[in-house]
């Protein structure tokens, strides 16, 4: 990976709020070395597509 800088305009997509079951399986997941599975705490959000889209 490629450390690249900030960009210099304020980026936005609208993005559909997921529900918490679904996040915490996905973001859940194992993914090996590459990244330790993460917790989603009940005060937390995710929004975004399953499938990954452009909010990859």
């Amino acid at each position: 990976a490629e450390d690249l800088p900030s960009p210099r305009r304020l980026q936005k997509l609208e993005v559909p709020i997921m529900a918490q079951a679904t996040c915490r399986r996905l973001y859940g997941i194992d993914m090996g070395r590459a990244l330790p599975p993460r917790r989603i705490q009940d005060d937390m959000i995710c929004a975004g597509y399953a499938q990954g889209r452009k909010d990859t």
